[in-house]
């Protein structure tokens, strides 16, 4: 049986999701879900204002064979960087495996200083880096993903950084930068299965082929589910050989916490 390290996962104490209950993000369909693969685990995020740190920690507690917790903070609602750093410290005190940042859902420029801080602090304590590279926002005109991850990159050089989503439609202009820098690791999630029969495709099917040991994949759940994630790899690698295959669906985000120590 394939095994599948889904890189983005979510879940909200009561099941809504983003304010809605158009999809149902309860933990107990998530288990469904998963257990359908049989081999799956996932990194469980949380999203600072939408999907709390305390219940991604209490499913990871429960289930610590199946989720890495990665906690979330919103900076720019914080008062300064000293303020960013402790809550990024305590993040790493209660065992999380990395900080999620949504500057989108959260409404602020990820160049912002008190995001750059989230960023750096995240390095200092041992916390990988889940960035939301959606960065598009209405009321708020931002350059491409390209250049604001170029910017991220040169100076969070300190800070492993997985790039969720890959951009979106920019999946190739980030490319060449993740090949620049060792600490970055490109995510297909969501974009995979949101751009499917696109021109997109041939980026994502050359991204597998090119970039296999700095890629991962995801379901984004509750927006896609773990077996519409593993079925779409499947089908963008079907002529790729068995190593890089793995590579893409576990062994990266194995490697990637390898360090961590659990919760």
């Amino acid at each position: 049986m394939l095994k599948l390290f889904d890189s983005l996962v979510h879940v909200t104490r009561d099941g809504t999701w983003l304010g809605t209950r158009r999809y149902d993000a309860s933990l107990a369909r998530l288990l469904a879900e998963m257990e359908l693969l049989g081999s799956c685990r996932a990194c469980l995020v949380a999203i600072a204002d939408h999907a709390d740190n305390d219940t991604v920690m209490q499913c990871a507690r429960l289930f610590p064979d199946r989720f890495v917790p990665i906690g979330s903070i919103n900076p720019c609602a914080m008062a300064d960087s000293q303020e960013v750093e402790a809550a990024v410290a305590d993040l790493a005190r209660q065992g999380f495996a990395g900080l999620k940042l949504h500057a989108r859902l959260n409404q602020y420029d990820p160049l912002d200083p008190r995001s750059l801080t989230a960023m750096d602090a995240a390095g200092r304590h041992g916390l990988v880096l889940f960035l939301c590279t959606l960065f598009r926002q209405r009321g708020r005109a931002l350059p491409g993903a390209a250049d604001v991850v170029d910017q991220i990159a040169n100076r969070c050089g300190n800070t492993k950084i997985v790039l969720l989503h890959g951009g979106g439609a920019s999946a190739l202009d980030l490319f060449e930068l993740v090949r620049m820098h060792a600490h970055l690791v490109l995510d297909l999630s969501f974009t995979m299965l949101r751009y499917a029969g696109s021109s997109l495709d041939l980026d994502i099917t050359f991204l597998c082929r090119e970039l296999d040991q700095r890629l991962t994949v995801g379901s984004d759940f509750p927006e896609y589910t773990p077996t519409e994630a593993l079925e779409r790899v499947l089908k963008l690698t079907a002529d790729l050989p068995c190593e890089k295959r793995e590579n893409i669906l576990w062994r990266n985000l194995d490697n990637l916490f390898a360090d961590w120590r659990g919760i």
